[in-house]
Parts: C-alpha cells; sequence; structure tokens
C-alpha cells in the first residue's frame, strides 16, 4: 500500500471518529453569559471554566457585607462589654454597701460596749483607807458588769474570777489612792479569766477595762477597752475612740483614747 492509500485511510478513521463522537456541547459561561458549543473547559470569552460557580456576590457587595458584619461585631462586642462593665460596677457597689454596712454595725457596737458605766463609792475619801475601799468597790462593779455582759451574750470568754486594777501611767512611783493630794485615780484593770505564769511570775489575762474614781466626789466610771496602739487605728476594721471620762483626760487624741493632760 502506498503512502497515498495510508494517508486517505488516516483521514477515513479520524472523520470516522469524529462521527461517532457527536456535535460539541452547546455550553453558556455562567460567569459572562457566553454561549458557544465546545469541549474545552473554559470559555472563549473571559477564560473562567464552565464547571465553576460565579459568587454569589459581586466584589463591592462582599466588601459592603464584610464591612456591615465587622460594625455588627463591634457592636456585639460593645454591647458586652458594657454589660460586663454595668454588672462589675453593681457587684462593687454592692461589695461597698455591704462593707459600708458591715463598718456601720462594728462601729455601734464598739460605741456600746466602750460607753462610760458609773457608780457610787460612797462618801468623800479622806484617809488611805477610805480610798482602797474605793478600789476595792470598783473592782467589785467591774466584775459585775464584765459577768453580766457575758451571760447576756454581749462578750464571748471564760468565767470571771475577780477584778484586778492597776495605775493607768505604769510608772506612777505612788498609788493614786495613797496620796491623799490626788483627787482622781485613773486605773487599767482586767476583769481576770485565767492566770499565766511564767519564768518572773505570773499575770492576769482577761477582759480590759479603763476606770477612774473620783475620791472627792466618790463617784466611780468604768469603759470596756478595746486596746488599739497609735499606729494601728487605721489598720482595724473599725475603730471608735474611748469616751475622754473613761479615763478623765484632758489632753489632745492619741491611740485609742487622749492623753491625760495638755503637753
Amino acid at each position: 500500500m502506498g503512502p497515498d492509500a495510508t494517508r486517505e485511510r488516516t483521514r477515513r478513521e479520524v472523520a470516522a471518529i469524529f462521527a461517532t463522537a457527536g456535535e460539541a456541547p452547546l455550553r453558556r459561561c455562567p460567569h459572562c453569559g457566553a454561549e458557544e458549543r465546545t469541549r474545552f473547559e473554559r470559555c472563549s470569552a473571559c477564560g473562567k471554566s464552565f464547571f465553576e460557580a460565579p459568587p454569589r456576590l459581586t466584589r463591592r457587595a462582599r466588601l459592603v457585607v464584610a464591612g456591615v458584619a465587622t460594625a455588627v461585631a463591634i457592636v456585639a462586642v460593645a454591647v458586652v462589654l458594657g454589660a460586663l462593665l454595668r454588672e462589675t460596677s453593681k457587684t462593687a457597689a454592692g461589695e461597698r454597701a455591704r462593707r459600708g454596712a458591715a463598718l456601720t454595725a462594728e462601729r455601734r457596737r464598739l460605741t456600746r460596749e466602750q460607753r462610760p458605766h458609773h457608780a457610787s463609792a460612797g462618801a468623800p475619801a479622806r484617809t488611805r483607807a477610805a480610798r482602797r475601799k474605793m478600789l476595792r468597790r470598783l473592782e467589785a462593779v467591774i466584775t459585775a458588769d464584765a459577768r453580766g455582759r457575758i451571760s447576756r451574750g454581749e462578750l464571748r470568754s471564760s468565767p470571771v474570777r475577780a477584778t484586778r486594777c492597776d495605775p493607768l501611767s505604769p510608772g506612777q512611783r505612788v498609788a493614786a489612792e495613797d496620796d491623799l493630794r490626788e483627787p482622781l485615780g485613773r486605773y487599767s484593770c482586767v476583769a481576770v479569766t485565767q492566770t499565766a505564769e511564767n519564768g518572773f511570775g505570773s499575770s492576769n489575762l482577761g477582759i480590759p477595762f479603763v476606770a477612774v474614781i473620783d475620791f472627792r466626789a466618790g463617784r466611780l466610771t468604768w469603759c470596756k477597752d478595746n486596746p488599739v496602739g497609735a499606729g494601728d487605728v487605721k489598720s482595724h476594721v473599725a475603730f471608735v475612740r474611748l469616751a475622754r471620762e473613761c479615763t478623765a483626760a484632758r489632753g489632745p487624741a492619741f491611740g485609742s483614747g487622749y492623753l491625760i493632760a495638755q503637753p
């Protein structure tokens, strides 16, 4: 078979192949709308695939949607933050109110607990013996007062055995009850609930009081004490200064009370 015959046979085979394949399908580009008969994947007009769906929104529309979504997110965050801040503010306000109520209640309790009490000590004392009798009277009324507070639930303490009163000023050389020139005796008292022993002796532990004896008027004054050092006043939850009459003080405020005399 010659070359011409071979080429003719090839031509007939190709034609037969195309004849069996049929006509190319008509396709419409989903991107630009152009129609054409083709077996190729991409549109000859815009170059995009016939088989890829176009985006539902244009680029501009997508930008608008993204901007709106961002704005909505910002607003939502602002709303949530606002709600959190309001809740935090309410919580803080509630906590301040609770602290304020607790502080007020504690101050009222201390004021009631520390209020001055008075009693008669009899006729004016003109002798040391009479003065010492007034001191024993003072210790007895403080013992009765402390026991009464415990029985009423105003104080939580072990039973009170007795009361011991010593000069309010530790450096006082002569006790006021022994110095007939002194019109007043100022005392630091302890309603004793227990005695602690140590290598140097013993010490009385219990409920602290301060007191004044007016020897000339035969009058006793005493107050439950809640000692607070001068440097510790601000660290206490609540603080109420003792009344001046608790120690017959005339000086400026100091610590939980007042200086006895002007400096």
